[in-house]
């Protein structure tokens, strides 16, 4: 600023003079959005190459971005927050199965075939209203900072297209393998080098965000992931392998996402529908008496002794006595997936071990499941619900109270079978009245 009148001059500020220059109006359109100065440098400027934007002069008005990954041309036109077509040349990257090494592959048309389904249907199939449009809108435009990220849509798509349309199974089979592995394989690096940080909050957000979204939606994927329909074929009826309840561990696995990435925080995409918690279950509740059959309480020792710490099955006899008064719906769904993500280990290795006090719970669990009209949820409830009556029926019988624990699943599923699929609460809730 100016020095006052009579001031000593060894006192005064020295006025800092702005250097002429001339206003240029020839700046790129992604500059002039931007609001910063252009170097006008051909065929693309400076700040567009080192921020990732395609760079173009041909357009007389700046009405979008258009983001470049790893300088493969046009991918996205991006106006506002909605994405426009997707063109080709999207590159993404990959884990070389030689050494593990990294690369990266450009998408093929039945990738990006793949990609548009994901996020013009499959998206708006998973979660709640709320939780759709953050996915559809918000968790797609991480996927163009974290294009790991669509691995995970692309093998999301795939599981729907075959859930629609069961002959597309072979087909489809391929392309689902590589992006699943690629989808788990880049998600699991993301986490690991997450984890060496000491302290998460030092994260990028969008890093954040973006395994969050992952381990989200890789846990539906898994949870989808059943490729058979004959009872048989499932756990725990067929011959056991390291990879049965593959679904379980990844659902395990999101309370290890869930520590690093903290989707309540305020900046998170998803703090609106993370935030307010008070109304999920909690298995760490006592059960009262009479909220279940009162055989539960004799079978599963549910006395006034047992708490989540002293017995292994109280956290999902506790969930279960929360919810199956209620009806699940898309707007309660993510409730009953608390009984998934707060099972207690020792319960989840009873599992495993193919415990017939343990199964029955996860069966009357998958009643709710099964019911719901979620693609993603049914098929396994369905199948895997059934094949837990009939191993229980089969090898079990001697078990106290078993036999008659599994009458209400098992007529839950048969109804389900009978009407294709489907069966409406109240017909579930009149065979446990029954």
């Amino acid at each position: 600023m100016a020095a006052k009148e009579g001031e000593n001059e060894d006192n005064e500020v020295p006025i800092r003079q702005r250097k002429a220059h001339k206003k240029s109006r020839l700046g790129c359109k992604n500059c002039k959005l931007r609001s910063v100065k252009c170097d006008e440098s051909k065929p693309s400027c400076k700040r567009c190459k080192s921020s990732g934007f395609v760079c173009s002069f041909t357009e007389t008005s700046p009405s979008s971005f258009q983001l470049a990954h790893f300088n493969a041309g046009p991918v996205f036109s991006v106006i506002g927050r909605s994405l426009g077509p997707i063109n080709p040349g999207l590159r993404v990257p990959v884990v070389k199965p030689v050494k593990e090494g990294m690369g990266e592959i450009v998408l093929d048309d039945f990738a990006l075939k793949a990609l548009e389904r994901f996020r013009k249907r499959t998206v708006f199939s998973v979660g709640t209203k709320k939780s759709k449009r953050v996915y559809s809108e918000g968790a797609f435009m991480l996927g163009l900072k974290h294009p790991f990220l669509m691995h995970v849509f692309i093998a999301l798509a795939y599981l729907h297209d075959e859930h629609l349309n069961p002959n597309s199974i072979a087909s489809h089979r391929t392309p689902l393998a590589f992006h699943w592995y690629q989808a788990t394989a880049l998600f699991h690096r993301r986490l690991a080098t997450a984890s060496s940080v000491q302290d998460p909050s030092t994260l990028p957000s969008s890093e954040r965000d973006s395994l969050w979204t992952a381990g989200a939606l890789l846990g539906a994927a898994s949870f989808a992931l059943l490729d058979v329909q004959s009872v048989d074929n499932v756990w725990p009826l067929k011959e056991s392998d390291p990879l049965d309840l593959d679904w379980l561990k990844m659902s395990d696995g999101k309370k290890v996402v869930w520590n690093l990435a903290d989707p309540t925080r305020q900046e998170s995409i998803f703090h609106e529908l993370l935030a307010e918690k008070t109304s999920m279950p909690d298995g760490t509740k006592e059960i009262p008496p009479d909220v279940l059959p009162s055989i539960f309480y004799s079978v599963f020792n549910l006395d006034a002794s047992s708490s989540a710490s002293t017995n292994p099955y109280h956290t999902a006899a506790s969930l279960l006595a929360q919810l199956l008064p209620h009806e699940i719906t898309d707007n309660t769904v993510i409730q009953f997936l608390s009984f998934l993500t707060q099972l207690d280990p020792r319960f989840r290795k009873l599992l495993e071990g193919k415990d017939p006090r343990a199964m029955v719970l996860l069966a009357w669990w998958y009643t709710k499941a099964a019911v719901h009209s979620s693609w993603w949820m049914q098929r396994r409830s369905l199948v895997e619900g059934q094949a837990i009556c009939i191993y229980l029926e089969r090898y079990c019988t001697d078990v106290e109270g078993i036999c008659e624990l599994v009458k209400f699943p098992k007529r839950v599923f048969e109804i389900c079978r009978s009407n294709g699929g489907t069966a409406s609460e109240e017909r579930g809730a009149s065979v446990l009245g029954g």
